[in-house]
């Protein structure tokens, strides 16, 4: 991959994506502003999803273009088809500097189309989450992981957003993958707790498989077998038979919120739950940590890579372990606060705004590129040792 320089200004960049939603959304907003403040120009190629804000493009800078395609139902021909062609088209017609691919299926359809052209531009691939890490679907994910692993031998950079997702690239292609650990607004870090009399525990998320809300309901009811008092509170919408399976288990529904109204939410919380059974590296539970919110976390790529056990929060196994550290952290004011403050420190220290412009300056210039891939995995990786 040949060298970018931010100083060669106007530097081009070229975001695509069929995830415009949720914590790949939040990501390349924050990518997309970073790069605004040093003057680079932008284009968005996305495909809208049920779960796209309305307001998407007052989300990003001023000057940011954008193309639409038709969204993905899977990862059938059409849009395979619409998506190659207007990739194609744009690194023609508008000739960007760098392609970053934002997703999964972006990414595959994408580096595929790219290997094709003629003229070749820098590709950068950010899945924000591997779709082979479904525990519990054996088949699927030999699928998923082959269709990654051809993806990987087309010449492009992997974007890692946490170290196990760097180390699942890097072996794909035998490349080392870069670190980008994403980012929080900054805003986070100015919540006020406003606690209550009941302990609140919050997770935020799509109703969907990956996060396992059924697991989040079995955990509440666990809780409240020794605190009725607890409320479990879901910010989020998706799939109607989880949102049954939680209100059965007498947990809030709060549907989608502004990010303000997430912030709010964080402020009353006594603990945070992520259940996932995978992830890239959780907005939501770095947006806790920010707001000083102990995480009890389910032990699985990206949670694991965001939670320093036993200082942050506590990484656990079972619906059992997960249930009886909440109980731990509810009945223990003193161990709340000190984790409390650590879980502030560290995430402003690792995904803080200033943490995060200074490695997106060095991934687009890709200076001293062997110093960021080896200093940023090895530190994080380390980080989840010594917490």
């Amino acid at each position: 991959m040949s060298t970018v320089n931010v100083s060669d200004l106007p530097l081009r960049v070229l975001h695509a994506t069929e995830c415009a939603a949720s914590g790949t959304l939040t990501v390349m907003v924050a990518l997309a502003h970073e790069l605004a403040n040093a003057g680079a120009k932008q284009m968005v190629l996305y495909s809208q999803r049920a779960e796209t804000p309305v307001d998407l493009v007052e989300l990003f800078p001023a000057g940011v273009e954008f193309m639409q395609v038709p969204a993905a139902r899977g990862l059938h021909l059409g849009f395979i088809r619409n998506f190659s062609q207007a990739l194609r088209r744009l690194a023609d017609e508008w000739k960007p500097d760098v392609v970053h691919l934002h997703s999964s299926k972006a990414g595959f359809v994408g580096r595929f189309a790219l290997a094709a052209l003629r003229s070749k531009v820098n590709v950068l691939y950010s899945p924000h989450g591997l779709s082979f890490l479904d525990p519990d679907r054996t088949a699927r994910n030999a699928v998923f992981k082959s269709l990654e692993y051809l993806a990987a031998k087309t010449p492009s950079t992997a974007v890692a957003c946490g170290c196990s997702e760097a180390q699942l690239l890097s072996a794909l292609s035998g490349r080392e993958a870069i670190m980008l650990e994403n980012p929080v607004d900054d805003t986070f870090f100015t919540i006020d707790p406003r606690p209550t009399d009941a302990p609140v525990i919050v997770s935020v998320g799509r109703l969907s498989r990956q996060k396992a809300p059924d697991r989040f309901a079995a955990v509440a009811r666990l809780v409240r077998q020794q605190r009725p008092d607890a409320r479990f509170v879901w910010i989020g919408d998706g799939d109607a038979h989880y949102a049954a399976t939680l209100r059965e288990a007498g947990c809030e529904m709060l549907g989608w919120r502004t990010q303000g109204e997430v912030a709010a939410s964080l402020s009353t919380a006594t603990v945070y739950l992520q259940t996932s059974l995978w992830e890239g590296l959780p907005v939501s539970v770095i947006q806790a940590l920010a707001a000083g919110v102990p995480c009890v976390v389910q032990d699985c790529v990206g949670n694991r890579d965001a939670v320093a056990h036993e200082s942050t929060g506590f990484v656990a196994e079972s619906i059992d372990d997960l249930a009886a550290r909440i109980v731990c952290l509810i009945d223990d004011s003193d161990m709340r606060a000190v984790m409390s403050a650590r879980a502030r420190r560290d995430a402003r220290r690792r995904f803080g705004r200033a943490a995060f412009g200074r490695r997106v300056r060095q991934l687009y210039e890709l200076a001293d590129r062997e110093q960021l891939v080896a200093h940023d995995v090895l530190e994080s990786c380390e980080r989840q040792v010594i917490g």
